[in-house]
């Protein structure tokens, strides 16, 4: 990994935003530089990630139909851990919530609702990295729930069940130019 020379200068022309991250990166290079067994920094991040959601996520189902919900809620001043969570995965969103007593702290939480983003991001990366605990007993629960859901009640766009054929499915499971072709009289 290169690192950037520690000038004022190279820290000048680094955006503020990106200073962080930049100084976070430097950090760790440092800190693993000496490794004798080395693991690519998107693994190291991941496993920290993993283990963070056994400590603060959460999985849960709502609603009449089912709503299916992943999220990591934390104090506002932890936000950055939100951020860290949402750009590994690439989904999400981050919602900011005001205390709701006056002792309490505001909240952060990165959220994901939508159901292709479950399936297809935090299912996936749940079962690779989220370690053996309670709350991996909770989420292959949410998973079941959430995987016959997904297969035999979500309402989302089925292709043609002609091969070949990606257009949407109408009526006994072909899309509109197949099944006129099968039962036009």
């Amino acid at each position: 990994m290169t690192s950037m020379p520690n000038t004022p200068t190279a820290t000048a022309r680094v955006p503020q935003a990106a200073r962080s991250r930049t100084a976070i990166v430097l950090f760790e290079a440092e800190a693993f530089a000496d490794r004798t067994t080395t693991l690519p920094r998107a693994t190291d991040v991941a496993a920290f990630v993993g283990a963070f959601v056994a400590a603060e996520g959460s999985f849960t189902i709502s609603g009449e139909p089912s709503s299916f919900t992943f999220a990591v809620g934390l104090g506002a001043l932890d936000r950055g851990m939100c951020q860290l969570v949402q750009e590994l995965l690439g989904v999400g969103h981050i919602t900011r919530f005001a205390r709701r007593k006056p002792h309490y702290d505001d909240e952060a939480a990165i959220v994901v609702r939508a159901l292709p983003e479950l399936i297809d991001v935090v299912v996936p990366f749940m079962d690779e990295h989220l370690p053996q605990s309670y709350k991996r007993v909770q989420y292959e629960a949410w998973r079941a729930a959430l995987l016959e859901y997904w297969e035999h009640h979500a309402k989302r766009v089925r292709p043609c069940t002609i091969e070949g054929c990606g257009r949407p499915r109408r009526a006994k499971e072909l899309c509109r130019s197949h099944y006129y072709d099968a039962y036009r009289q």
